[in-house]
Protein backbone atom coordinates (compact mmCIF):
# COMPACT_ATOMS: atom_id res chain seq x y z
CA UNK A 1 0.00 0.00 0.00
CA UNK A 2 1.61 3.29 -0.99
CA UNK A 3 0.44 7.13 -1.15
CA UNK A 4 0.45 8.70 -4.83
CA UNK A 5 0.36 11.97 -6.66
CA UNK A 6 -1.54 12.27 -9.14
CA UNK A 7 -0.46 14.20 -12.07
CA UNK A 8 -2.13 14.28 -15.60
CA UNK A 9 -1.27 10.33 -16.34
CA UNK A 10 -3.45 8.94 -13.41
CA UNK A 11 -6.82 11.15 -13.99
CA UNK A 12 -8.56 8.32 -16.02
CA UNK A 13 -7.63 6.06 -13.31
CA UNK A 14 -9.29 8.88 -10.53
CA UNK A 15 -11.93 9.37 -12.64
CA UNK A 16 -12.70 5.39 -13.40
CA UNK A 17 -12.62 5.26 -9.09
CA UNK A 18 -14.87 8.04 -8.50
CA UNK A 19 -17.80 6.65 -11.27
CA UNK A 20 -18.46 3.92 -8.66
CA UNK A 21 -19.16 6.42 -5.73
CA UNK A 22 -23.12 6.20 -5.42
CA UNK A 23 -24.50 9.04 -6.95
CA UNK A 24 -21.30 10.32 -9.16
CA UNK A 25 -21.18 7.67 -11.91
CA UNK A 26 -20.64 9.81 -14.88
CA UNK A 27 -16.94 10.56 -15.11
CA UNK A 28 -17.13 13.81 -16.80
CA UNK A 29 -19.19 14.83 -13.72
CA UNK A 30 -15.68 15.49 -11.74
CA UNK A 31 -13.88 18.14 -14.68
CA UNK A 32 -14.05 20.61 -11.30
CA UNK A 33 -11.24 18.68 -10.15
CA UNK A 34 -8.89 18.63 -13.13
CA UNK A 35 -9.59 21.67 -15.83
CA UNK A 36 -9.07 25.36 -14.24
CA UNK A 37 -6.49 27.64 -15.35
CA UNK A 38 -4.25 28.65 -12.60
CA UNK A 39 -3.17 24.75 -12.39
CA UNK A 40 0.44 25.24 -10.73
CA UNK A 41 2.48 21.95 -12.02
CA UNK A 42 5.12 21.50 -9.50
CA UNK A 43 2.05 20.23 -7.52
CA UNK A 44 -0.82 17.26 -7.70
CA UNK A 45 -4.50 17.26 -8.36
CA UNK A 46 -4.74 15.18 -5.35
CA UNK A 47 -3.50 11.91 -3.50
CA UNK A 48 -4.24 8.32 -3.84
CA UNK A 49 -3.63 5.27 -1.90
CA UNK A 50 -3.49 2.32 -4.11
CA UNK A 51 -2.57 -1.31 -3.19
CA UNK A 52 -1.16 -3.15 -6.43
CA UNK A 53 -3.05 -1.58 -9.54
CA UNK A 54 -5.85 -0.60 -7.18
CA UNK A 55 -7.24 2.60 -5.72
CA UNK A 56 -8.75 2.73 -2.39
CA UNK A 57 -9.06 6.26 -1.69
CA UNK A 58 -8.56 10.02 -2.39
CA UNK A 59 -8.49 13.13 -1.77
CA UNK A 60 -8.39 16.12 -4.73
CA UNK A 61 -6.25 19.70 -4.10
CA UNK A 62 -6.70 22.49 -5.70
CA UNK A 63 -3.26 24.35 -5.11
CA UNK A 64 -2.83 28.19 -6.04
CA UNK A 65 -0.76 30.91 -5.26
CA UNK A 66 -2.34 34.15 -3.73
CA UNK A 67 -1.28 36.98 -2.20
CA UNK A 68 -2.36 36.94 1.69
CA UNK A 69 -0.99 39.45 4.40
CA UNK A 70 1.10 40.93 1.46
CA UNK A 71 2.73 37.94 0.67
CA UNK A 72 2.51 35.78 -1.78
CA UNK A 73 1.58 31.93 -0.67
CA UNK A 74 0.60 28.62 -1.50
CA UNK A 75 -2.72 27.33 -1.13
CA UNK A 76 -4.37 24.22 -1.11
CA UNK A 77 -8.14 23.54 -1.27
CA UNK A 78 -8.41 19.93 0.01
CA UNK A 79 -11.85 18.24 -1.37
CA UNK A 80 -13.68 15.51 -2.26
CA UNK A 81 -11.99 12.74 0.24
CA UNK A 82 -13.48 9.13 -0.14
CA UNK A 83 -12.50 6.14 0.42
CA UNK A 84 -13.91 2.79 -0.55
CA UNK A 85 -16.09 1.18 2.04
CA UNK A 86 -14.82 -1.93 3.09
CA UNK A 87 -11.64 -0.39 3.48
CA UNK A 88 -12.44 2.69 6.26
CA UNK A 89 -11.59 0.80 9.41
CA UNK A 90 -7.84 0.70 8.41
CA UNK A 91 -7.52 4.20 8.73
CA UNK A 92 -6.98 5.62 5.11
CA UNK A 93 -8.98 8.74 5.47
CA UNK A 94 -6.16 9.83 7.76
CA UNK A 95 -3.31 8.57 6.25
CA UNK A 96 -4.27 10.07 2.81
CA UNK A 97 -3.90 13.22 4.67
CA UNK A 98 -0.59 12.76 5.35
CA UNK A 99 0.99 14.60 2.32
CA UNK A 100 -1.34 17.45 3.02
CA UNK A 101 -0.83 17.81 6.37
CA UNK A 102 3.13 17.54 6.68
CA UNK A 103 3.23 20.90 4.25
CA UNK A 104 4.84 23.47 5.54
CA UNK A 105 3.88 27.09 4.97
CA UNK A 106 0.61 26.19 2.97
CA UNK A 107 -2.65 27.27 3.61
CA UNK A 108 -5.07 24.21 3.75
CA UNK A 109 -8.68 25.10 3.06
CA UNK A 110 -11.85 22.70 3.18
CA UNK A 111 -14.92 24.70 2.30
CA UNK A 112 -17.75 21.96 1.85
CA UNK A 113 -17.17 19.29 4.92
CA UNK A 114 -19.87 17.58 6.07
CA UNK A 115 -20.26 17.26 10.28
CA UNK A 116 -18.50 14.29 10.71
CA UNK A 117 -15.70 15.90 8.69
CA UNK A 118 -15.88 19.01 10.45
CA UNK A 119 -14.62 17.23 13.83
CA UNK A 120 -12.00 14.86 12.18
CA UNK A 121 -9.99 18.25 10.95
CA UNK A 122 -10.52 19.48 14.09
CA UNK A 123 -8.61 17.31 15.98
CA UNK A 124 -6.01 17.23 13.04
CA UNK A 125 -5.70 21.25 13.52
CA UNK A 126 -7.82 22.98 11.55
CA UNK A 127 -9.82 25.99 12.59
CA UNK A 128 -12.99 27.23 11.58
CA UNK A 129 -12.77 29.91 9.09
CA UNK A 130 -17.11 30.28 8.66
CA UNK A 131 -19.93 29.59 10.27
CA UNK A 132 -22.76 30.95 8.80
CA UNK A 133 -24.24 31.96 5.76
CA UNK A 134 -26.27 34.84 4.78
CA UNK A 135 -29.50 34.80 2.53
CA UNK A 136 -30.51 37.55 1.05
CA UNK A 137 -33.86 38.09 -1.14
CA UNK A 138 -34.01 40.41 -4.08
CA UNK A 139 -36.88 42.95 -4.29
CA UNK A 140 -37.38 45.09 -7.36
CA UNK A 141 -35.32 48.51 -6.86
CA UNK A 142 -37.16 51.72 -7.15
CA UNK A 143 -34.76 55.25 -6.44
CA UNK A 144 -35.64 58.53 -6.47
CA UNK A 145 -35.35 61.14 -9.14
CA UNK A 146 -32.35 62.99 -7.62
CA UNK A 147 -30.26 59.41 -6.86
CA UNK A 148 -30.32 58.61 -10.46
CA UNK A 149 -27.21 60.84 -11.19
CA UNK A 150 -25.26 58.87 -8.99
CA UNK A 151 -26.35 55.41 -10.46
CA UNK A 152 -23.13 53.52 -11.13
CA UNK A 153 -21.53 51.23 -13.64
CA UNK A 154 -22.88 48.28 -13.58
CA UNK A 155 -21.70 45.13 -15.55
CA UNK A 156 -22.80 41.32 -15.34
CA UNK A 157 -21.17 38.80 -17.16
CA UNK A 158 -19.79 41.88 -19.48
CA UNK A 159 -16.21 40.81 -20.79
CA UNK A 160 -15.76 44.85 -20.61
CA UNK A 161 -15.22 44.82 -16.94
CA UNK A 162 -11.85 43.60 -17.33
CA UNK A 163 -11.07 47.09 -18.85
CA UNK A 164 -12.00 48.41 -15.33
CA UNK A 165 -10.21 45.90 -12.99
CA UNK A 166 -6.82 46.66 -11.01
CA UNK A 167 -3.66 44.18 -11.74
CA UNK A 168 -5.06 41.87 -8.90
CA UNK A 169 -8.47 41.57 -10.16
CA UNK A 170 -7.51 41.18 -13.27
CA UNK A 171 -5.43 37.94 -12.84
CA UNK A 172 -8.44 36.64 -10.73
CA UNK A 173 -11.03 37.59 -14.00
CA UNK A 174 -8.56 35.91 -15.83
CA UNK A 175 -8.04 33.00 -14.05
CA UNK A 176 -11.75 31.94 -13.72
CA UNK A 177 -13.05 33.70 -16.93
CA UNK A 178 -13.75 29.73 -18.13
CA UNK A 179 -15.63 28.55 -15.57
CA UNK A 180 -19.67 28.85 -15.56
CA UNK A 181 -19.52 31.41 -12.01
CA UNK A 182 -20.89 34.54 -12.55
CA UNK A 183 -18.85 37.99 -13.16
CA UNK A 184 -20.21 41.53 -11.77
CA UNK A 185 -18.66 45.07 -11.68
CA UNK A 186 -20.16 48.28 -9.71
CA UNK A 187 -18.39 51.21 -10.23
CA UNK A 188 -19.09 54.09 -9.12
CA UNK A 189 -19.04 57.19 -11.73
CA UNK A 190 -17.70 60.01 -9.39
CA UNK A 191 -14.94 58.11 -7.38
CA UNK A 192 -14.22 55.31 -10.04
CA UNK A 193 -14.03 52.66 -6.80
CA UNK A 194 -15.51 49.63 -7.67
CA UNK A 195 -16.23 45.93 -6.85
CA UNK A 196 -15.84 43.19 -8.51
CA UNK A 197 -17.29 39.75 -7.63
CA UNK A 198 -17.36 36.69 -8.35
CA UNK A 199 -20.43 33.89 -7.94
CA UNK A 200 -21.72 30.38 -8.33
CA UNK A 201 -25.02 29.98 -9.22
CA UNK A 202 -27.75 27.21 -7.94
CA UNK A 203 -31.72 26.55 -8.77
CA UNK A 204 -33.74 28.21 -6.13
CA UNK A 205 -34.90 24.32 -5.23
CA UNK A 206 -37.71 24.88 -2.36
CA UNK A 207 -40.01 27.16 -5.54
CA UNK A 208 -38.93 24.91 -8.47
CA UNK A 209 -42.02 26.32 -10.27
CA UNK A 210 -40.56 29.72 -10.34
CA UNK A 211 -37.21 28.80 -11.68
CA UNK A 212 -35.08 31.25 -10.04
CA UNK A 213 -31.57 30.65 -8.67
CA UNK A 214 -28.90 31.51 -6.18
CA UNK A 215 -26.18 33.93 -6.50
CA UNK A 216 -23.78 32.91 -4.36
CA UNK A 217 -20.95 35.75 -3.58
CA UNK A 218 -17.54 33.87 -3.51
CA UNK A 219 -15.82 37.15 -3.99
CA UNK A 220 -16.11 40.79 -3.47
CA UNK A 221 -13.47 43.12 -3.61
CA UNK A 222 -14.60 45.63 -2.06
CA UNK A 223 -17.85 44.87 0.26
CA UNK A 224 -18.30 48.32 1.70
CA UNK A 225 -18.84 49.97 -1.42
CA UNK A 226 -21.16 46.49 -2.69
CA UNK A 227 -23.84 47.00 0.27
CA UNK A 228 -23.90 50.60 -0.04
CA UNK A 229 -24.41 50.09 -4.23
CA UNK A 230 -26.59 46.73 -4.11
CA UNK A 231 -29.70 48.50 -4.90
CA UNK A 232 -28.32 49.27 -8.64
CA UNK A 233 -27.63 45.64 -9.09
CA UNK A 234 -30.71 43.94 -7.96
CA UNK A 235 -32.90 44.97 -11.14
CA UNK A 236 -30.03 43.51 -13.17
CA UNK A 237 -30.36 40.00 -11.17
CA UNK A 238 -34.10 39.87 -11.12
CA UNK A 239 -33.71 39.94 -15.29
CA UNK A 240 -31.46 37.01 -15.30
CA UNK A 241 -33.53 35.06 -12.87
CA UNK A 242 -31.80 35.59 -9.61
CA UNK A 243 -34.34 36.00 -6.98
CA UNK A 244 -32.00 35.66 -3.85
CA UNK A 245 -28.62 36.52 -2.94
CA UNK A 246 -26.20 34.01 -0.64
CA UNK A 247 -23.16 34.93 0.88
CA UNK A 248 -20.88 33.96 3.96
CA UNK A 249 -20.76 36.24 6.58
CA UNK A 250 -17.19 36.91 6.81
CA UNK A 251 -17.42 38.00 3.32
CA UNK A 252 -20.13 40.52 3.58
CA UNK A 253 -20.05 42.58 7.31
CA UNK A 254 -21.88 45.23 7.05
CA UNK A 255 -25.73 43.93 7.08
CA UNK A 256 -27.75 44.75 3.68
CA UNK A 257 -31.11 44.33 4.06
CA UNK A 258 -33.95 43.71 7.30
CA UNK A 259 -35.17 40.85 5.09
CA UNK A 260 -31.88 38.85 5.40
CA UNK A 261 -31.66 35.47 6.98
CA UNK A 262 -28.88 33.65 8.43
CA UNK A 263 -28.05 29.73 8.22
CA UNK A 264 -25.32 27.50 9.49
CA UNK A 265 -22.86 26.38 7.36
CA UNK A 266 -18.92 25.20 8.42
CA UNK A 267 -15.74 25.96 6.76
CA UNK A 268 -12.47 25.26 7.55
CA UNK A 269 -9.00 26.08 7.37
CA UNK A 270 -5.12 25.05 8.60
CA UNK A 271 -2.49 27.21 8.51
CA UNK A 272 0.19 27.75 10.92
CA UNK A 273 1.37 31.26 11.09
CA UNK A 274 -2.08 32.66 13.33
CA UNK A 275 -5.72 33.44 12.45
CA UNK A 276 -7.20 34.08 9.06
CA UNK A 277 -10.39 35.34 8.95
CA UNK A 278 -10.48 37.09 5.29
CA UNK A 279 -10.30 34.27 3.59
CA UNK A 280 -12.66 34.42 0.60
CA UNK A 281 -14.27 30.95 -1.62
CA UNK A 282 -12.35 31.48 -4.74
CA UNK A 283 -9.65 29.17 -6.51
CA UNK A 284 -11.79 26.08 -4.61
CA UNK A 285 -13.70 23.83 -5.36
CA UNK A 286 -16.89 25.62 -5.38
CA UNK A 287 -16.26 27.60 -8.55
CA UNK A 288 -14.89 24.36 -10.25
CA UNK A 289 -18.16 23.02 -9.72
CA UNK A 290 -20.31 25.80 -9.50
CA UNK A 291 -21.69 25.14 -6.29
CA UNK A 292 -21.47 26.30 -2.71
Amino acid sequence: MEIREVHEDMIDAVKTFLADREGFRDRNGWKGLFNYAWKLPAYPYGYVITEGEDILAFVGTIFSERSIDGKDRICCNMNTWYVLEKHRPRMLAIKILKPIIGMRDVLITALSPGDLTVTVLERLGFKILEEEQIAIPVAPAIWPAFEKSKKPLVLFDDPGLENYLSKEDLKIFKDHSTLTCKHFLIRERQTERYCYGIATTAPLRKLPIIRGQWLNLCYLSNPDLFVENFRFLRNRLLKRGFLAVCCDSRLLPKKISRLSQRKKKKRQYRWKEGVLEQVDNLYSELVTFNKY
